[in-house]
């Protein structure tokens, strides 16, 4: 037994299981120099782990949906955006390893800064960054109640200017989002377009297929009318030459009485002595007169039947067969269907194709870019802190003391414990 060991005091034996707080304050006392020892080693352990643990600084920045910022993007066509839509995508893009690796090799000094680290710890880009940042970064959403800003957290490392990394990442991202968004505005204009030029086109080939329908109608009645005026033209004509016909068989039956009558010259019944005969009217002839004809005399009859007869060849020319010829000149040129056969743009008679014409237009003046686009409103942006995460030292250095310290009187007593059980076990041989 040592001298050290002689100095601690054994607890005495009771029959009554009786501790006295005396021995155990004796016992206590007299082995300071374990419970100093044991603090001196948690201090030092303390100090070590101070010093060379890294030291982390947590940063987090605050954002809100934009109230304003998805209106101009709403109002293109079949677009119909939510602000807690595009926040949930923004979100998926900022948890998304593949957008942070984008933003680093979007920013040279940052991928400069990320790949020096990676090459002292010896490991690839990609892992670095997944270890160092991706697994450093949280988004915080609000509670049950949905009301709140949400959180874009990051814990770097001292050596890291973080809160300046985490705000270019969520301003970059949103920026990549807008543009994301105004491309999709963009090709949704241009399918309304196309859908616009497709529907307008279709209507212009319609409104030319009706076009052309009326022309065939038009062009059908006129045939039509050509032809009944035609008709009755030619009906006119005959009318004419039989009435012409029978002109000369009535001279023919005039001449052929004066014959037999002797009558060669123009004549009247009191000179011819027939007061009172039957007369044959010259009514027939379409004369107002009731003379017989053949009191003209055979002279005069034989001219008029040469005359009528050299007429038969020739082309009856009466008000009506004028009249129609007339109408019939009218008809030879249709201006209508001219009119509908030389247009070289029906676009303008078609108010649906206007119409539309009118709806792109405006579309094409109302594009969209991605900086009239606000996803969200930023609340607060992150910053350094003074202090970096979790204890202080003087906190790790009084913890170090006190846990020292119990493991000292710990270790005391268990000596002190086991020593006295061997004396029992002396004593009891």
């Amino acid at each position: 037994m040592t001298d050290h060991d002689s100095q601690l005091p054994a607890l005495s034996y009771r029959r009554d299981d009786e501790i006295d707080l005396r021995d155990i304050a004796l016992m206590l006392l007299d082995g300071w120099k374990w419970i100093l020892g044991s603090v001196a080693t948690a201090v030092v352990l303390a100090l070590v782990f101070v010093t060379i643990a890294p030291q982390s600084y947590p940063a987090s920045t605050s954002y809100t949906p934009s109230s304003e910022g998805l209106r101009l993007l709403n109002e293109m066509p079949d677009i119909d955006y939510s602000a807690a839509s595009t926040q949930t995508e923004l979100e998926l893009k900022l948890g998304s390893f593949g957008n942070l690796r984008d933003f680093i090799d979007d920013h040279p000094e940052w991928q400069s800064i990320a790949q020096s680290e990676a090459d002292e710890q010896d490991v690839t880009l990609d892992e670095h960054l997944r270890l160092h940042y991706f697994d450093k970064l949280t988004i915080t959403r609000p509670g049950k109640d949905g009301t709140g800003p949400h959180q874009l957290s990051l814990v770097y490392p001292e050596s890291l200017q973080g809160a300046a990394l985490l705000n270019d990442y969520l301003a970059w991202t949103e920026r990549q989002y807008a543009q994301v968004l105004a491309q999709r505005a963009e090709h949704s204009l241009e399918t309304a377009l196309a859908r616009n030029s497709e529907e307008m086109q279709a209507h212009l080939e319609a409104y030319r297929d009706s076009v052309n329908v009326e022309i065939t109608r038009l062009q059908e009645q006129h045939d039509v009318q050509l032809a009944e005026l035609d008709d009755q033209l030619q009906a006119e004509k005959n009318a004419e030459r039989k009435s012409r016909q029978e002109r000369i068989r009535t001279l023919t039956q005039a001449e052929a009485i004066a014959q037999r009558l002797g009558i060669t010259q123009p004549t009247s019944p009191p000179a011819f002595g027939e007061n009172g005969q039957t007369q044959v009217s010259r009514g027939d002839s379409g004369n107002a007169t009731s003379l017989p004809l053949y009191f003209m005399g055979t002279q005069a009859l034989a001219a008029e039947k040469e005359v009528v007869e050299q007429s038969l060849e020739q082309e009856a020319s009466t008000p009506a067969i004028r009249e129609i010829e007339k109408e019939l000149a009218q008809l030879r040129h249709q201006r209508q269907i001219e009119a509908l056969q030389q247009r070289s743009d029906d676009s303008s008679f078609v108010d649906a194709y206007n119409q539309l014409s009118q709806e792109n237009t405006l579309l094409r003046a109302n594009r969209v870019t991605a900086d009239d686009i606000d996803i969200i409103e930023v609340v607060n942006l992150a910053y350094r802190p003074n202090r970096p995460e979790g204890p202080g030292k003087a906190l790790v250095l009084a913890l170090a003391v006190i846990l020292g310290g119990m493991l000292g009187v710990m270790l005391v007593m268990c000596v002190s414990f086991s020593r006295s059980l061997k004396r029992y076990r002396a004593q009891r041989a």
